[in-house]
């Protein structure tokens, strides 16, 4: 008798074990994808084509439920990065949604998703991404050099040149005009160094205007001004 029940139960347990194996890919395929950017969301179907820029924060959602006929079947989902020429630089073994992405740098892109229905592939979607960074100002030195450049003391203006020299008293206020443009959407900085000859202090200037009043040299000497 008892020899009976345990080969009844051993039947049991074979027959649970082959129905928890009936897991299918579901004929509808994935839910539908939502897509957002943080400024505005979309539904998308498979192989929509997304345009982006660097850096830009981006999210997709979905999901996909396996096809069975009794016990759950849980679907595992696996994803791989491409870029334009098809080498995967990024893969999820075990991907989960939302993607959450951002591209570091401007090309196309390709994600595919698969997922995994008791062992079995199901078919992949696909999306793809044309990513764009914006281009840094071109700002360049102006080949022509410097703008004219005069020097005012006691209200009296002249133009001076690179290396020129100029003679000024004790506590004798002067100021230059001039300036320097770049090539291209940008703006010049100047930085300025006073340097005594004598002595060989230095005092810098950053950020140093050219339009500015500059201060009196206090003591007799010689200095050496770099702009």
């Amino acid at each position: 008798m008892k020899k009976i029940i345990l080969l009844a139960t051993f039947i049991l347990g074979i027959l649970i074990n082959v129905k928890a194996q009936d897991c299918s890919c579901n004929p509808n395929g994935f839910n539908p994808f939502v897509y957002s950017n943080g400024k505005a969301t979309q539904t998308v179907r498979n192989g929509h084509q997304f345009s982006l820029k660097c850096k830009q924060p981006f999210a997709i959602n979905g999901g996909y439920k396996c096809d069975y006929s009794d016990k759950v079947c849980d679907v595992k989902l696996v994803a791989v990065l491409k870029n334009a020429s098809g080498t995967v630089i990024k893969s999820f073994s075990n991907f989960t949604f939302p993607l959450a992405y951002e591209f570091e740098t401007g090309g196309n892109y390709s994600i595919e998703i698969t997922p995994i229905c008791g062992g079995k592939k199901c078919p992949t979607v696909k999306f793809h991404f044309n990513v764009a960074c914006d281009e840094a100002a071109k700002c360049d030195c102006n080949k022509a050099g410097w703008d004219n450049i005069y020097v005012s003391i006691d209200n009296v203006s002249k133009l001076i040149a690179c290396g020129a020299t100029i003679n000024l008293k004790v506590g004798m206020q002067f100021s230059f005009k001039g300036g320097y443009k770049c090539e291209g959407n940008c703006d010049a900085v100047l930085n300025a160094k006073l340097t005594n000859l004598s002595t060989g202090s230095v005092q810098n200037f950053p950020n140093f205007k050219m339009d500015g009043v500059n201060s009196p040299f206090p003591t007799v000497g010689k200095y050496k001004f770099v702009i």
